[in-house]
């Protein structure tokens, strides 16, 4: 029964792993490596290498990442810590969380304010969920690693709202009004989401 359970993980996995490839080979998969932030009252489009250069070196060479950070609520090197840490994950396990009817909900509400720019919130959730798989290929998730394989662009469906357009933060707990306004914020609490249910399934 233990060897069933164990080919079933493996093979659950290999399908997941697959599905996030072909997304990650679409056409114009992050091409520009765009994503949209929320920065309070200014919504801004920045670049990936801007983002990680900032998270390797915490050098910040752009006032609307400037103001990302300061509206997070957290000091940069807070971001820089939380954005890069890692999460053991079992990526079997991830995969099933985010195939269960329970992963689609949770997948749902976070992508509700935030989805690919050029898509359809339809896209959104497989999008997400595969470069949430493909960053636990190996046994660890970060904010750092979902971002980097996202397959295509993302936005915030009001950027400049003050409230984010709905952005739903998987932690609220964690974080005042203000800061539920923040993608930083998003990002810095989905992966430790993620492996709590993860680690049910």
């Amino acid at each position: 029964m233990l060897y069933l359970q164990s080919v079933f993980n493996r093979a659950v996995a290999g399908l997941a792993v697959c599905a996030s490839m072909a997304l990650m080979a679409a056409p114009g998969a992050f091409a520009n490596n765009l994503f949209g932030w929320d920065a309070g009252s200014a919504a801004w489009v920045g670049n990936l290498p801007a983002l990680l250069s900032f998270l390797e070196t915490g050098s910040i060479n752009d006032r609307s990442l400037f103001a990302s950070i300061r509206d997070s609520g957290w000091t940069a090197d807070e971001v820089r810590l939380g954005m890069r840490k890692v999460y053991n994950v079992d990526v079997a396990r991830v995969a099933r969380f985010l195939n269960s009817r329970e992963g689609i909900n949770f997948l749902s509400l976070q992508t509700s304010a935030y989805y690919p720019r050029n898509g359809t919130r339809i896209s959104a959730i497989p999008a997400l969920r595969s470069a949430i798989i493909k960053a636990s290929i190996g046994g660890n998730l970060s904010s750092v690693g979902i971002i980097s394989n996202l397959p295509v662009d993302f936005r915030l469906s009001s950027e400049g709202s003050l409230d984010g357009g709905g952005l739903v933060i998987c932690a609220p707990e964690k974080v005042d009004k203000r800061q539920a306004s923040s993608l930083l914020n998003w990002y810095l609490f989905l992966p430790a989401c993620i492996a709590r249910d993860a680690a049910l399934y």
